[in-house]
C-alpha cells in the first residue's frame, strides 16, 4: 500500500493522474477539466526545470563536507544502500547495485582510504527480492570486487532507511562505536541522520551527489529537461519522507 502510495504522490504519475481526472471531468466541466490539464502540464513543466530543483533542495542539502580530522573522529564509516540493477547482462545475469549505490560506495571507499575508518554496508531485501542476496551483500561484493576493500560489517534485514538506521545502530553500538560517518546522497543524509540519532549514535554527515551546492544559486535555464525531472522526484521523494519520519517518529 505504502508503495501505492509513493508511486501516486510522485512524477511523472501525479501528472498522469491530475490530466486524467482533467480529460474525465472535460465534459460534464469543461471549466474545471481545462483548470486540472493545464495544472498537470504546468507542474510536469515546473518539475523539469534546475530552478525547481534549487528550491526543493534547501533545507536537504545543507550539510558541509567534513574535514579528515572530523570524519577520523568516527568508529565507523555507514554506507546506505540506495538500490539494486536486476540480472544486469554485463554481470553474468546476476543483480548488482544500482549506479545510486555505486557512487555513494565510492565515495565511502574515499573516506576509508582517508581516514583508515571501517565501513558498514546497509540494505536488505525488497518485497520481490525473496531468495536473492541481500543489498548488503552486494555492496560488499561490489566494495571487494571494483575497490579492493572488506566491509567490516553487514546489515542485511532492513528494507528502509529507517530500519537501516534501528539495525545498523545495534551492530555498531554492540561493538562499542557510538559515532559514525554516514555516508549517502546529499538530500538523503537530512532523512536519515535524526533516525540514527534517535538510536543513540552520533552523526558526522557525508553527504555526496549533491544537486547544488550549498553555496550555489538557482540555474535561469527555463528548457526543460529529464535529467531535472529525475532530480525533482528524488528532491520530493526526501521532503516527503522527511515529513512523513517526522510525523511518525
Amino acid at each position: 500500500m505504502l508503495a501505492l502510495i509513493k508511486l501516486a504522490i510522485l512524477p511523472p504519475f501525479l501528472n498522469i493522474l491530475i490530466m486524467a481526472a482533467g480529460l474525465l471531468m472535460l465534459r460534464r466541466r469543461p471549466w474545471l477539466g481545462g483548470s486540472f490539464l493545464v495544472m498537470g502540464l504546468s507542474l510536469l513543466y515546473l518539475l523539469s526545470i534546475p530552478s525547481t530543483s534549487w528550491l526543493l533542495a534547501r533545507g536537504l542539502e545543507d550539510h558541509r563536507i567534513p574535514t579528515t580530522e572530523q570524519a577520523a573522529a568516527a568508529g565507523a564509516i555507514v554506507i546506505l544502500g540506495g538500490g539494486r540493477e536486476y540480472s544486469a547482462p554485463h554481470w553474468g545475469g546476476d543483480d548488482l547495485v544500482s549506479e545510486a549505490t555505486l557512487a555513494r560506495l565510492a565515495e565511502g571507499v574515499r573516506w576509508h582510504r582517508k581516514t583508515g575508518v571501517p565501513i558498514l554496508v546497509t540494505g536488505g531485501l525488497g518485497q520481490k527480492d525473496a531468495g536473492k542476496s541481500s543489498e548488503a551483500e552486494l555492496m560488499a561484493a561490489m566494495l571487494e570486487q571494483a575497490f579492493g576493500v572488506e566491509a567490516r560489517w553487514l546489515e542485511k534485514r532492513s528494507r528502509d532507511t529507517r530500519e537501516n538506521a534501528d539495525f545498523s545502530s545495534a551492530i555498531l553500538k554492540a561493538e562499542g562505536v557510538t559515532t559514525i560517518l554516514l555516508v549517502s546522497h546529499a538530500a538523503h543524509v537530512t532523512r536519515a541522520i535524526p533516525e540514527f540519532v534517535r538510536n543513540g549514535v552520533d552523526v558526522i554527515p557525508g553527504p555526496m551527489g549533491f544537486v547544488h551546492s550549498p553555496e550555489g544559486g538557482a540555474s535561469l535555464t527555463l528548457a526543460p529537461r529529464a535529467i531535472y525531472l529525475q532530480e525533482n522526484t528524488r528532491l520530493l521523494h526526501e521532503q516527503i519522507g522527511r515529513v512523513y519520519y517526522g510525523l511518525t517518529r
